[in-house]
């Protein structure tokens, strides 16, 4: 018996439409690179007044219980938690023999990691005083590393497992969880005192526009194939 073709679930067609709308992903993505050429700029400029601004404000409200949440999440967005999670997912779409989507978790993925470690070291921002920090990173500061590859990991994994949950409220939490989980990285990094406030907004914006540009290549590429992300691997249309 044939097996009958699953229809592109809202997200890939969503998500399909923008890519071929090209004047709006172009805009999206020089807006993203003038905002990062920006916040670059002001980083190789010294630290502003935000910067000093914002961490003294975290600094003044430390305490228990945020201490040790603030901990467990930056733990959690680590580089090693990633790549668990990357690599989990990689392993799933494997072995169900999508090759496709798993090379766009794992490019995607790895890219984010070459960015971190390629940014930093052109810019070779120093992080906090080490008075204000409470974990230990011997690294340098911009972008957040936790930050940028958080977004890009959990927006990737989150992109293409999301649309396969078949519960609606499933997909709801799913998705808000992918949503806040970068966010509260990001925060717990500033709150931790080992990031400025500017690393931390760079890892967002580089992590988003680094997610655009994966996605949009791949949604380009696989365009004239009719398997759209969520079709799961040896299905076919049914035939009549």
């Amino acid at each position: 018996m044939p097996t009958a073709y699953r229809q592109p679930l809202p997200t890939d067609v969503a998500w399909s439409a923008l890519c071929r709308r090209t004047p709006r992903v172009f805009a999206l993505i020089a807006t993203a690179a003038v905002l990062i050429t920006a916040l670059t700029w002001e980083v190789t400029s010294g630290i502003s007044r935000m910067d000093t601004a914002v961490l003294d404000w975290m600094i003044a409200h430390r305490g228990e219980p945020l201490t040790s949440i603030a901990t467990v999440i930056t733990d959690l967005g680590s580089t090693l938690s990633m790549t668990i999670l990357a690599s989990f997912t990689v392993g799933v779409f494997a072995l169900r023999r999508n090759l496709p989507i798993a090379t766009l978790v794992a490019v995607t993925s790895l890219g984010a990691g070459v960015l971190v470690w390629v940014i930093k070291r052109l810019v070779g921002r120093q992080r906090p005083p080490e008075a204000s920090r409470l974990v230990f990173e011997p690294s340098l500061s911009y972008p957040s590393g936790h930050t940028l590859g958080s977004t890009v990991v959990v927006g990737i994994v989150a992109l293409v497992l999301i649309p396969r949950l078949r519960r609606h409220w499933v997909r709801v939490i799913a998705t808000v969880f992918a949503v806040l989980f970068p966010l509260a990285v990001g925060l717990s990094r500033i709150y931790l005192g080992v990031h400025w406030t500017t690393d931390v907004l760079a890892g967002w914006i580089i992590g988003l526009l680094w997610l655009v540009l994966c996605l949009t290549a791949f949604t380009r590429v696989r365009r004239p194939q009719s398997t759209a992300i969520t079709t799961l691997p040896n299905e076919a249309p049914e035939r009549r």
